[in-house]
Formats: structure tokens, C-alpha cells, sequence
């Protein structure tokens, strides 16, 4: 595939994003919303809506815990010992539990998904609520995210392995560039995978089936607590494999990656989602780049396999460097 073909592949994919934040009502967030790119609101309860029709396709609004959920919750009340005044009694439970929880949990905006090119329409919603909502850095309980949900231009083994070599490879200058809160980086939400599962993925002889990559990424890594989760996209694979882990784990299923690794500073006005996506392309740019990574991958096996080696060759390429420009 050459540059233009691959411009043009990247262009056509499509991606959903989900921003976490705090401080707000509800009601307010539809209001604001709504003032930036229109929409038709649905209310679902005191903690859900939806906004159809918008500039940016259809948005959800929700509060970020399965706790919150109106099924669950209504399901948990049916069981006491009232009748007549039921009805009055979940209202009640709803207004004070959402309440409480706004404290705590983040509300969430989860957004259809949108070309590649079109994610900077966003940004005129964080923009509308920059002056009310609280990001990441607004408090040290405010561990917010933002989340992005990019389709491959494949899903197959060799595919999904070049964006999680990629990834791997990119991790740390990704951190920096994210600027990532200390609030998160101490939280589990974005735990890095572990060395003895980067030390296999890195192997250059390491090709693996699908069945094979999906077992190996879940014998090491049974949790979504990653920065970059593949349990969506694997239960979108091959759900009763990933089901014979995580039997009771709340994944939704979908051919994208997961990643969670970018804050939302959404109280920030010169913050936007589109400088995040910015940083994440460099993934992009990699995986998509076979000569490149192939140097990457080895280069970063060897690190890993002899540390004080690789250390030695990295001080004596500066050296050279520094005395010869090249």
C-alpha cells in the first residue's frame, strides 16, 4: 500500500470518542450541548439522555458507573417490601443516588462515531462547557479520561498486532506528549502492560494467530484497566474465549481499538480532543509504516531482553552523534 493509499484508508475509518468530566448537572450538559451543535434531547432518567440529530450524529449523556444504570437500579427496588408507593419510592432513591453521585462520578459524553477527519467538531462542545465542567485536574478524586474507539483498517492478527506493537513502542513519549495528571497516572485505570507480556509481543518472531493473540493478551492482561484496552475488540473477535476469562466483566463488544490513555481537561480553554488525537495518530504513523516498525520492534526486544547492552548502544550512537551529526 503506498503513503497515498494509506491517507486515503485512514480517511474513510471512523472513530467514537467519550469524554469524562465533572461539575455539572445533568440538565446542563444537554443545555450546553445542545447550544453548541443543536439536537433533539431525550431524557431518560436523572443520570441518562440522548441528543439526536446534532451536527456531530447522536450523543449519549450518562452517568460513568454500573451503578447508575435505571435497569439495575429499578431491578434492586423491586425487591422491597413496598407496593403502592413504589414508583414514588425509585423516584426518590434515583434523585438522591444521582445526586451523591455527581460528587464522585463522572458524567460521560459518548459520541457516534465519526470520520477520522471530522473529530475536531468536538471540540466546539468542550469549548461550551470549558467554563462550568471540571476536568482531570480540578480535584485529586478526579481521575477523568478521555477515550477514543478507532476502527483498524483490518481486523486480523497481523493487523492488531502492528497498532499494539506500535503502541508499545510509543508508550512512554505518548505519557509525555498526553501530559498525563498525576491523579491518573496513580490511578488503575491506565496501567501499562507488563513487561513479561511486552517482552512477547515484541519478539520479532512472534506471529501469531487470532485465537493465540486474544489468549496471550488475556493471560496477561484480564482487566480493562489498560491504556490501551483490546478486550472490546477481542470480544468482537471471538466473544466465548474472552467469556471463558471474563465471565462477568461489562465489555461492548466492537471492532475498535480502546484508548484510554489521554486526561480530559475539558475546563481548560486551550485544551481540545483534537490535539489528543493528534498525539494518538503517531500510532497511526507507525503502525502503518512496515520498515519502520520492523526496526522499532527489534530495537525495543532488545531493550528489554538486555537492558545494559541496549543502554551502551544508545550512549554510543549519542556519542557518535554528537561528534558527526549523523
Amino acid at each position: 500500500m503506498d503513503q497515498n493509499q494509506a491517507q486515503q484508508t485512514v480517511k474513510t475509518r471512523q472513530v467514537g470518542v467519550e469524554l469524562e468530566f465533572g461539575g455539572l448537572t445533568l440538565e446542563r450538559i444537554c443545555q450546553l450541548v445542545q447550544q453548541s451543535v443543536g439536537g433533539e434531547l431525550e431524557l431518560k432518567s436523572r443520570y441518562t439522555a440522548s441528543l439526536h440529530h446534532t451536527q456531530v450524529g447522536q450523543i449519549k449523556v450518562e452517568l460513568d458507573a454500573v451503578l447508575f444504570s435505571e435497569f439495575k437500579l429499578r431491578g434492586l427496588l423491586r425487591g422491597l417490601p413496598v407496593a403502592k408507593d413504589q414508583r414514588k419510592l425509585t423516584d426518590l432513591v434515583e434523585e438522591a443516588l444521582a445526586s451523591e453521585a455527581r460528587r464522585w462520578v463522572p458524567f460521560e459524553l459518548v459520541f457516534s462515531p465519526l470520520p477520522f477527519d471530522r473529530i475536531s467538531e468536538i471540540d466546539v462542545i468542550c469549548q461550551a462547557l470549558s467554563a462550568e465542567a471540571e476536568g482531570t485536574g480540578a480535584s485529586i478524586y478526579n481521575a477523568f479520561g478521555l477515550h477514543f474507539n478507532p476502527e483498524l483498517p483490518q481486523v486480523d492478527a497481523a493487523t492488531i498486532l502492528r497498532y499494539l506493537r506500535a503502541f508499545i513502542i510509543l508508550y512512554d513519549s505518548l505519557k509525555k506528549a498526553h501530559n498525563i495528571d498525576m491523579t491518573r497516572q496513580i490511578s488503575p485505570f491506565i496501567t501499562p502492560f507488563p513487561l513479561k507480556y511486552k517482552k512477547r509481543v515484541l519478539d520479532p518472531n512472534y506471529q501469531p494467530k487470532a485465537e493465540q493473540l486474544i489468549t496471550d493478551y488475556l493471560t496477561h492482561n484480564a482487566t480493562r484497566n489498560r491504556a490501551l484496552d483490546l478486550l472490546p475488540l477481542f470480544a468482537h473477535m471471538n466473544a466465548a474465549l474472552v467469556r471463558q476469562h471474563l465471565p462477568k466483566e461489562k465489555i461492548n463488544a466492537r471492532p475498535t481499538l480502546h484508548y484510554r490513555l489521554p486526561d480530559c481537561r475539558i475546563d481548560d480553554p486551550e485544551w481540545s480532543v483534537s490535539q489528543e488525537w493528534a498525539v494518538y495518530q503517531q500510532i497511526e504513523d507507525l503502525a502503518n509504516d512496515p520498515a519502520v516498525l520492523a526496526r522499532e520492534v527489534r530495537l525495543a526486544h532488545e531493550s528489554i531482553q538486555h537492558p545494559i547492552r541496549s543502554r551502551l548502544k544508545q550512549w554510543a550512537r549519542a556519542i557518535w552523534k554528537c561528534f558527526y551529526g549523523r
